[in-house]
């Protein structure tokens, strides 16, 4: 690394020349912009608030300039971008072409390990957190099915059990006659249950798992629990994957594909599956329709649905509020929420199966930086770490926590918690940002 030491010394003075420029945080009216361009990618539950709520009004204040471009590749690509799998094919570097990186899926020791494998002692991985999303559970019921459920008995929406939702995904539960609730005298309910799954490593499913094992914690794919398929650099596997099984890219993808195929189940986040008009009242799906996303068992026999307006044709939030987060260990065993700091690991968060009033598969979604991304400098990718850079990347993720935040209001996200129930999220993930350092 010691040939590199001259251009990463020339980035130091440049950025504390900079520092002399006062800062005008995008969403003044004229904001004069520090620091240099960068593209960033991974978590596609994150894309629309990357591209459209955050950088598109923040780069929009960087005057000449694009400063922040996202790539939504999934977490799995973003995480082996910087090296998580160490496969030097993969490896992007830590510059200002592969600046951050989005995961829904924080990296756990062993991860860490790896990314800080390119850099020298002292340096720490930062699992930021940005926001809370909810996975929703897209149906298309197989052909002459309706469903009996949702809230005040209507015909509208299955409700899925704990119990249920884990029989379909573990396939113990292999077609819809094992499903409560469907209608219609020729219903297929013979047909079999299809799950549709993404075809990369995902930080949703991750999240997915990461449930079912609060549901379910015994081995469901010969001796792996879902904690240790979740937990996998290529989260792919499922069980019995040879039957009722089919692949699609994205969560996106996944929302598509169920919308066109009946019989099929899948997992997305909300924001994705509402932009599939199928899944809306406006594009025939909901009340009396075959199309719709599920309810989950929230508490006994309290169902919730994943956004705070139903299944409308217009976003709203995610039904996360409240949300009682909890540390999940690999043998199922409960730690303390949340941890102190974004230098620990956040792997084992997951959302508690049973709440009072808010969706339960909820979660957060995390920004990956560095504390020293000097001490990466001269990594084998060529694609080096700047000081401008890493100004560029604290002015912005500073944004996602100020004004980013406010901007996810009724878009089928929500903010991070703030109240002492849960811990105060938005404070540690703001202390984070503080932390990172050329």
């Amino acid at each position: 690394m010691t040939g590199f030491r001259t251009r990463s010394l020339v980035s130091a003075f440049a950025v504390s020349a900079m520092s002399a420029v006062a800062f005008i945080a995008p969403g003044t009216a004229s904001a004069a912009c520090t620091g240099a361009n960068l593209k960033a990618n991974g978590s596609s539950l994150q894309a629309n608030a990357q591209k459209e709520l955050w950088s598109k009004p923040f780069n929009e204040k960087c005057v000449g300039s694009e400063q922040v471009v996202y790539e939504s590749t999934g977490s799995g690509p973003g995480l082996k971008s910087w090296f998580v799998g160490e496969n030097p094919a993969e490896f992007k570097g830590y510059g200002p072409e592969n600046a951050f990186v989005g995961t829904d899926q924080p990296p756990n020791e062993t991860q860490e390990k790896e990314i800080l494998t390119k850099g020298s002692a002292g340096a720490k991985v930062l699992s930021i957190p940005v926001l809370q999303a909810a996975v929703a559970l897209p149906i298309h019921l197989p052909n002459g099915c309706t469903a009996d459920g949702g809230k005040k008995g209507k015909v509208k929406r299955l409700v899925l059990s704990d119990a249920t939702l884990q029989g379909i995904f573990a396939h113990t539960i292999t077609t819809w006659a094992g499903v409560p609730g469907l209608l219609g005298a020729s219903c297929e309910k013979t047909a079999p249950i299809v799950r549709v799954v993404r075809t990369e490593g995902s930080g949703t499913t991750a999240i997915q798992k990461k449930f079912l094992f609060e549901i379910n914690k015994e081995a469901v794919d010969g001796s792996e629990t879902w904690n240790e398929l979740a937990e996998k650099n290529e989260n792919l596997k499922w069980p019995a994957e040879t039957e009722g099984l089919d692949r699609a890219k994205k969560g996106s993808g996944i929302a598509e594909l169920v919308a066109a195929t009946p019989g099929t189940i899948g997992y997305a986040n909300l924001n994705e599956v509402r932009k599939v008009t199928a899944f809306t009242p406006a594009g025939g799906g909901g009340e009396n329709g075959s199309i719709f996303w599920a309810e989950l068992q929230s508490k006994g026999s309290k169902y919730q649905d994943p956004s705070t307006d139903g299944e409308s044709n217009t976003a709203a939030n995610a039904n996360c509020k409240g949300e009682s987060y909890i540390s999940l260990d690999k043998v199922g065993k409960q730690g303390k929420f949340p941890p102190a700091s974004t230098e620990d690991v956040w792997n084992e968060v997951t959302a508690n199966k049973v709440e009072k009033a808010s969706y339960p598969l909820c979660g957060f979604t995390y920004d990956l930086s560095l504390t020293k991304f000097s001490d990466f400098a001269g990594s084998d990718a060529g694609n080096e770490p700047t000081a401008p850079e890493v100004e560029t990347i604290k002015n912005y993720l500073t944004y996602v926590l100020s004004t980013g935040q406010t901007a996810l209001e009724g878009q089928d996200f929500l903010g991070l918690p703030v109240g002492k129930k849960g811990g105060n999220v938005l404070k540690i993930a703001d202390e984070g940002v503080a932390k990172i350092t050329f």
